[in-house]
Formats: C-alpha cells, structure tokens, sequence
C-alpha cells in the first residue's frame, strides 16, 4: 500500500476497471497514451480525456506563495488608490501614492499569473517522482507478489491484478494533460484588465497638478472609474446577436458560471459554455466553429447542434473542444422539418450519487449525474436538461444542453452543475446532427 495520499487524482475512464491504490502510487502523473487500455476487450478512453488532476491539497500548498503575493497584491493596490484619491481631492501631493500603486498592481498580476504555474510545476515534480520510482522499482511489486522468474510475466501479473482483469497490456506512456483552466485564464485577463484602469486613473490624478489642461477629463475619467470587479457583466461576455434582435448569445466568463458547466464535464480543459437567451419558442440549429489558433480567421472545423429553444427561458450550451478557442456563429430556428431525424431515443436516468471520479466542478457547485444510453453511436449528441436551480448569473429555470460523444448501447454519465438535487432536474432530451465538416453521424 502507497505511504501517502496521492497529489494527482486519478479519473477513470467510463468501462475501465479502478486501478488499485498500489498502481495509483506507482503510475501517479503518468498519462496513458490516446490508444492505450488497461486490457484488450476495454474500450479506449473517450478523446481529450484528462487522467489525473491535482488534488485540492496539491493546488493550495503550491500556490500558497502566489496567492499571498496576489492578496498581498490586491489589497496594496486598492489601498494606495484609496490614498491617491483622498490626496488628490484634497489637492494634496498624490504623486506620492503613485510608487505603491504601481509596486501593488505588478504583485497583483503576478500573483494571479504565477498560480497556475506553480500547480503546473507542482504536478510535474509529482510525476518526475514517480518515474524515478518506477525506474527504480517497477518490478519491485510483481517479484513480490509472484515467485516468477521472469521479469516481464511477474510485472504483466501484478498488472492484471492491480486493474482487476485477466490479462493486462504493458502500460504506454503519453503527453501530460494541461492542469491550467480556462476559468483561470479568464481571471488573469480581467485581473489585468482591472489593473490597467486603476494604474491609468491613479497615474491621472497623480500628474492632473502638472497638466492643468487635462483637469477636466481626468476628472470625469476618476468618477467613472470601478476599483472592483467580478460582478455581473464581467461574468457574460456578448457573443452574437440575430439581425431582428430576438436571440442574443454571451459567452459565460465568471467562475461560478464556469464551474457550474464546463467544470461539471469531464473531458479536455478547453471548454466554453454559452447562454443563448430569445423570447421566441423553436427547434434551433446552433452552428460552432472551432480555431486552432486564437489568430486564425476561419475555423478549422464547424459543428451544429440542434436544441430546444424556450421563450424567456435561458439554454446554456456546454462544448468541450482541443481547439484553441470556439466561437458561436448562428442560431436559427428551423420549422421546415429539417431537424426531424436529430431527435434521439435514448434514456436519461438520473443516478443515486455522484462518485469519485465525478468532474472537480461537481465539489465547488455540486451536481447530478444522469446515466445517458442511445441506441446509435453519436461523435456530438447534445443531452438536454431543464434546471431548477441558478448558476452564477444564469437564472433558473434555465435549459442545459452538454455535448457529449455517446456509444450504442453504452451509458455515458453526463452531470448537471448547480445543484445536488435530481428533483431540480429534468431530462429534456437527445439530439444528433449530421456534420460534414467533422464526420458526426448517427448511425445503428
């Protein structure tokens, strides 16, 4: 048995075996390559599947550093504008505020952009540790475990007892998953974004008595400025809005919102969840397009995905994604018939507790796990929900669709954020749309 509580989590893939807690310690960072199983008859994990992630633990204590640098950060750089105000309404020396403003905007952005990194290198020495065990030991458990003379049958052994199968594959190492979130990208943009308003406003104020002649606008620059953020409208970012003005789509940048969609869905750290909102009743073709690069003009792939629009009523769309960034190009109401054979016959079941590898999004807003079986493989089913519960500015009720790889027969489990209730929660159907662009298909 491992001496200590791993720092990387391992998630399991859904039809895979749990690993024992001996294999965890041994292999712990060690990223399984994309086609790799634990044995021949297991399925492959889905696409973008992230395997380990660090723990809560591992995320405070290696940050710890970063985030006293951010507060620390934060509360100098309010503190030293507060000081330049005050001076410089009483038409005192506010230059003087000036030097800390600046030391405190700089820890303040520092401290937000270091903290990812310190949780990213953090996870890189757990697993450099665990490669130089492995590379000590690796045939340490099997020789224990079977008087066998050769080294590989005694490993395959202990293999196949640690994952609970009759006959295991040598494990295949791959690339390490990011452990960086989006949500935590959007913070550094809008922490810096925020700093750079105080900086100009203090640095205004400081130099309005040596320029007499800005006074004026400087001035009305000070009494529009905000020293806060994170509220309301940094949380929602517009994103497309029809000609006639009935449909408007934001995409959800606050960190409630984020952990209450994309951080209940496992898969690949890109994620964008968007809330489309009309006051009109339709079936709607939503059409994404996914960039490889933030700098590309076209998308180097367009997928649609029918939902159920509702008057009044909000829908959020969950797209997880290995592009770079995603982008919401239409969303049209379709009432010729064209989405008739989109709709689905599948179950939606909800599930009598969350488990252990439930997203990490399901531990900061909680969730509800649905058990989700189509008869058809589907590459991008979208499973709709109507939810009685709000999460950040998203209102309830409000519709939730998560786009999802589904396999025939095969229950795939899909967890609705916000709430730990299933009575909040109702299943509102599977759609699948044909895609040229990418393949996805319907098929029995």
């Amino acid at each position: 048995m491992p001496d200590s509580t791993p720092s990387l989590r391992f998630r399991t893939p859904p039809g895979w075996p749990t690993p024992s807690a001996d294999w965890v310690d041994l292999y712990e960072g060690a990223e399984p390559a994309a086609v790799w199983t634990p044995a021949d008859h297991l399925p492959p994990a889905p696409a973008g599947w992230v395997f380990w992630v660090p723990t809560r633990e591992l995320r405070r204590s290696a940050a710890r550093g970063a985030t006293v640098a951010m507060v620390v950060g934060a509360a100098a750089t309010l503190a030293s504008f507060l000081v330049l105000g005050v001076l410089w309404a009483a038409d005192g020396p506010a230059v003087l505020a000036l030097a800390p403003l600046i030391a405190g905007v700089a820890l303040w952005v520092v401290g937000v952009s270091r903290h990812d990194d310190a949780v990213a290198a953090a996870a890189g020495r757990v697993r450099d540790r665990s490669a130089a065990r492995r590379a000590e030991a690796l045939s340490g458990p099997g020789a224990a475990a079977h008087a066998d003379p050769g080294q590989a049958a005694a490993l395959a052994a202990w293999s196949a007892e640690a994952w609970s199968v009759p006959s295991a594959r040598p494990f295949v190492e791959g690339p390490p998953s990011r452990v960086v979130r989006r949500a935590q990208r959007v913070l550094l943009s809008v922490t810096a974004g925020v700093a750079a308003v105080l900086l100009v406003a203090g640095t205004s104020m400081s130099l309005l008595p040596l320029v007499p002649a800005v006074e004026d606008a400087a001035a009305a620059a000070f009494g529009s400025a905000d020293p806060g953020f994170g509220g309301p409208d940094d949380a929602q970012v517009p994103e497309w809005s029809s000609d006639d003005g009935h449909t408007n789509v934001t995409w959800l940048a606050g960190d409630d919102e984020w952990e209450g969609t994309c951080g209940a869905t496992p898969g690949d750290a890109n994620c964008d969840a968007y809330e489309i909102d009309t006051d009109e009743s339709c079936t709607a073709v939503v059409t994404v397009g996914f960039f490889a690069s933030e700098d590309d003009e076209e998308p180097s792939r367009v997928e649609e995905r029918t939902v159920t629009l509702t008057a009044d009523v909000p829908l959020v769309l969950v797209e997880n994604h290995d592009e770079a960034v995603s982008d919401v190009g239409d969303v049209s109401c379709v009432t010729d018939g064209g989405t008739a054979t989109d709709r689905v016959t599948a179950t939606q079941r909800a599930e009598d507790r969350v488990d252990t590898d439930a997203p990490e999004g399901c531990d900061e807003a909680h969730c509800v796990a649905f058990a989700v079986t189509a008869p058809a493989d589907c590459a991008a089913a979208a499973v709709q929900f109507r939810v009685d519960a709000a999460i950040g500015t998203v209102d309830a009720p409000h519709d939730l669709a998560v786009v999802t790889p589904l396999r025939a027969g095969k229950a795939t489990d899909v967890f609705v954020g916000g709430t730990r209730d299933a009575s909040d929660v109702v299943a509102g159907g599977v759609t699948c749309r044909a895609t040229g662009d990418t393949g996805s298909t319907q098929s029995s």
